[in-house]
């Protein structure tokens, strides 16, 4: 059996034995992440379908679409930017999440023939960090999502709380990686429009995006130490 260090109550290391993940537990991870991805690259595409500029102008003649603060012009072009930079942002992260869970899978199978050739459990804080990254965009619809994402970093990189931490942090900052992706597809759009709008649009998006980073890094950093000590208390048991 492969094992990790801790550091104990009086200071010193002791052995946290480890083993793999199962193979049910890899490919039940892989199949949500597959599901997700694909209803993401979905979602996405349907989104982007949306954005015609002759439609969206008979929305807003209708009344459907309305604004107090932008001309008529400019809702048009501001809701062409959503709809088809936002849905190809959203398609290029579905994408992402579905490379993302083939990788993992792989990364599994070769870890797992490792530890059977030499007891030894090797894992990765990159690769640790990137799929605790997945499972928190993977579970997005669920409140605190980046909790779940970092315990999953924390549960498998746990050789020490501080690793653990530090990986659960990276695999917050990798979750917003999605956001980025969106948020300059749409941007993107923006700029080919003639609007005075852009420059709004992309300072908001700047300091949201600043928030959200300090907020999922947080979330998934405490995720990631409950992770931590539920294996702790485990081996400890």
């Amino acid at each position: 059996m492969s094992s990790f260090t801790q550091t104990d109550l009086g200071g010193t290391e002791t052995e946290r034995p480890r083993e793999p993940l199962s193979r049910t537990v890899d490919w039940l991870v892989a199949g949500v992440l597959l599901v997700v991805g694909a209803a993401f690259v979905a979602g996405g595409a349907f989104a982007s379908a949306l954005a015609d500029r002759a439609q969206i102008a008979t929305w807003v003649a209708d009344g459907r679409l309305t604004s107090t603060e932008m001309t008529d012009a400019e809702l048009i072009d501001a809701t062409f930017a959503l709809l088809w930079g936002g849905g190809i942002g959203v398609a290029v992260t579905g994408g992402l999440v579905v490379v993302g869970a083939v990788a993992f899978l792989a990364l599994q199978s070769r870890a797992r023939r490792r530890f059977d050739a030499t007891g030894e459990l090797a894992v990765s804080t990159t690769s640790t960090a990137i799929l605790g990254a997945l499972v928190t965009v993977g579970a997005a619809f669920v409140p605190f999502s980046p909790v779940l994402g970092g315990g999953v970093a924390g549960y498998l990189r746990s050789s020490t709380t501080t690793s653990a931490v530090r990986t659960g942090a990276l695999a917050g900052v990798l979750a917003t990686v999605p956001v980025l992706v969106v948020y300059a597809a749409i941007t993107w759009s923006l700029l080919g429009t003639a609007t005075g709008l852009t420059g709004l649009v992309a300072l908001v998006f700047g300091l949201t995006l600043v928030v959200l980073v300090a907020y999922m890094t947080a979330l998934s950093a405490l995720g990631a130490y409950v992770g931590d000590r539920i294996v702790a208390d485990r081996t400890t048991a």
